[in-house]
């Protein structure tokens, strides 16, 4: 079998090192020279010896700690990372890497003599310099032995050849080659029939619809606040889900559950049939997740960023070439491909962020407001794209204020308000429990959630 070990140096621009490291290294230097001076003038025989032995030893010894990191490095194996910096070590599974990222996060003077824990990030920073940095998230807490130690959930480490340091860690393959029986979101093309949004759309049959999301007696509270209060919903395959409520009502509080940036303190969440907690690399490999601001790399451009997502995610080059081709045209960024991600509009920006959701074919989409910011044309066009993922199999569950649309796209929608589910069926099942019926699903939302006002925020 061949070896697949490979080693990588913490960085090879050691100048914001030697700037940090030079003036300790000159300050013991000047105290070792009095010591010895010292020690030479009033210190006679044995002791002298002694003291003198001591002292010149101390600028060897200092030498060797500063230049520690210079001296080690991480080494990545089939299934491990080995991480050293200095006597910091830290050994992880590569299944316990959730994200490897580029970043670019500023230093003090004094930390890139050392490896330490910041407590409030639960953040281990092994990093000595501004340039090459990796932000390596895990998929649970990870607890770092020694004084500076502590739990973390992220890394930052330097690594020379940055880019192809993340390509040889890489994550977790995406669903493409997932068993038979997870949904294919393949057919994006031109000969995908157009969605009719003018008009409801049908529900899915359920005998034949397997669920892709269940949501089971989730509780999240921030301090005496219930942001959501023994939620149950499911969401099956084929099936557009329109997640409404009113501003606090605890809808971004779920779907940052239900992608695992937050913790239910109570409740399951399961997402394909894999629990978020118990196998959380599994449940976010078949996802695909788009949130209200659009993370982007601004000196990246459009395409570099998808090509940067398609590496993390193991897809093959020729078909993210293809894939990537066909989602710029699904999205109508073909022609802006090659500008920079910082100087799209917030509309374009949301689009690259459905396109790079969108790029391992999960089977199950999360959007969080997928409509804000998009012009008429470019909502029609994801009302359309929504559609034909549902027909070919895909779950999609949407939080939106845009009722109208809710309702032209939704198989169904589920109120929340107060962080519990209030009401859940086909927007003409909620007109229909309306006081007197309600001519459309703004006036039956209004009228269910009346008696009831919001008076706490989320």
């Amino acid at each position: 079998m061949a070896d697949t070990r490979k080693t990588f140096s913490y960085t090879s621009r050691k100048g914001r090192f030697l700037v940090a490291a030079l003036p300790f290294l000159a300050l013991a230097l000047v105290e070792t020279g009095v010591a010895i001076l010292v020690i030479a003038l009033f210190a006679h025989g044995t002791l002298r010896t002694v003291l003198l032995a001591g002292w010149g030893a101390l600028p060897v010894v200092l030498i060797g700690f500063l230049t520690r990191s210079l001296r080690t490095r991480h080494e990545l194996t089939e299934n491990h990372l080995a991480l050293r910096f200095g006597p910091t070590r830290l050994d992880l599974d590569r299944n316990e890497i959730v994200a490897a990222r580029p970043v670019s996060v500023p230093l003090t003077l004094v930390q890139p003599l050392r490896a330490e824990v910041e407590p409030r990030k639960r953040r281990l920073v092994a990093a000595f310099s501004h340039e090459g940095q990796v932000l390596l998230t895990l998929a649970a807490l990870r607890q770092v032995a020694g004084r500076r130690g502590g739990e973390v959930v992220e890394v930052l480490i330097n690594a020379d050849r940055r880019e192809e340091f993340l390509a040889a860690l890489s994550l977790p393959p995406g669903p493409r080659d997932r068993a038979a029986g997870g949904a294919r979101t393949r057919p994006l093309g031109a000969s995908a029939r157009r969605s009719q949004t003018g008009c409801a759309p049908s529900s899915p049959g359920p005998a034949a619809l397997p669920p892709s999301v269940v949501v089971a007696g989730v509780v999240r509270g921030y301090g005496s606040l219930r942001a959501v209060d023994g939620l149950d919903l499911t969401v099956r395959s084929g099936e557009i889900y329109g997640f409404l409520g009113a501003n606090g009502a605890g809808k971004t509080t779920t779907i940052q559950m239900m992608v695992g940036l937050l913790a239910p303190e109570a409740g399951r969440i399961s997402i394909a049939g894999h629990d978020i907690a118990g196998e959380p690399l599994a449940a976010r490999a078949a996802f695909g997740y788009v949130p209200d601001r659009p993370l982007l790399y601004d000196r990246l451009t459009g395409r570099e960023q998808l090509e940067f997502l398609a590496q993390l995610r193991r897809i093959p080059r020729q078909v993210a070439a293809d894939r990537i081709a066909e989602l710029l045209a699904a999205v109508d960024l073909t022609d802006a491909a090659d500008r920079l991600c910082g100087i799209y509009s917030l509309g374009m920006k949301r689009k690259l962020s459905l396109a790079g959701a969108l790029l391992h074919e999960p089977s199950v989409l999360i959007l969080d407001e997928p409509w804000n910011g998009l012009d008429p044309k470019g909502a029609r066009r994801l009302k359309d794209l929504l559609s034909r993922l549902a027909g070919a199999g895909a779950a999609v569950f949407l939080s939106t204020h845009d009722l109208a649309t809710a309702e032209a796209v939704c198989h169904r929608v589920g109120i929340l308000h107060r962080g519990r589910l209030l009401a859940e069926g086909s927007a003409e099942e909620l007109r229909g429990r309306a006081a007197g019926g309600a001519p459309d699903l703004e006036a039956a939302f209004l009228d269910l959630t009346e008696e009831m006002p919001l008076e706490v925020a989320v």
